[in-house]
């Protein structure tokens, strides 16, 4: 009886503990999937290799709310990941260099709702069809991987 007792209550915490790890493991953590967003390599154009940005603040124009600071005075910049417009299939980014010096890039693209899951919805990947560009600072931009999605991937490198 009580070598039955003793199995019964370890039975049940067996069961217990198994129910609960089946029901975490069903459990999906959303942030994971993060917003997809394309990857910017910064190089130097002599030679082929990485360029650090001594200051760099990079403002989206014409969002849902308005111009938006999405980097704001960063320093040693040499890679940055960027959100695109998932309303406009064209994205306009300021790259402030300093009070005086700017670039402007213009990225078209087309947008591509992705379902995740029940629980997390859709995400929206993009494909980078072109880049335009003013040349105060950048020297050319080369579209590395054109397909923006949860891997974050290099997807654009610009020359310096």
């Amino acid at each position: 009886m009580k070598h039955s007792l003793k199995l019964l209550l370890f039975g049940l915490f067996l069961c217990s503990t198994i129910g609960w790890a089946l029901i975490a493991c069903g459990e999906t953590d959303c942030s994971l999937s993060g917003r997809p967003s394309p990857v910017f390599n910064f190089m130097n154009k002599d030679t082929l290799k990485a360029k650090s940005l001594d200051s760099l603040t990079v403002i989206a124009l014409n969002t849902v709310q308005g111009d938006s600071i999405i980097l704001n005075d960063s320093k040693k910049v040499s890679t940055a990941t960027l959100p695109l417009s998932y309303v406009d299939t064209e994205t306009i980014m300021v790259f402030q260099y300093s009070n005086i010096l700017s670039d402007t890039l213009w990225i078209t693209h087309a947008n591509i709702p992705h379902f995740l899951s029940m629980d997390c919805g859709t995400t929206m990947y993009h494909q980078i069809n072109e880049v335009k560009h003013t040349s105060y600072r950048i020297d050319s931009i080369a579209i590395i991987n054109p397909e923006v999605d949860i891997n974050e991937k290099e997807n654009i490198r610009i020359f310096y």
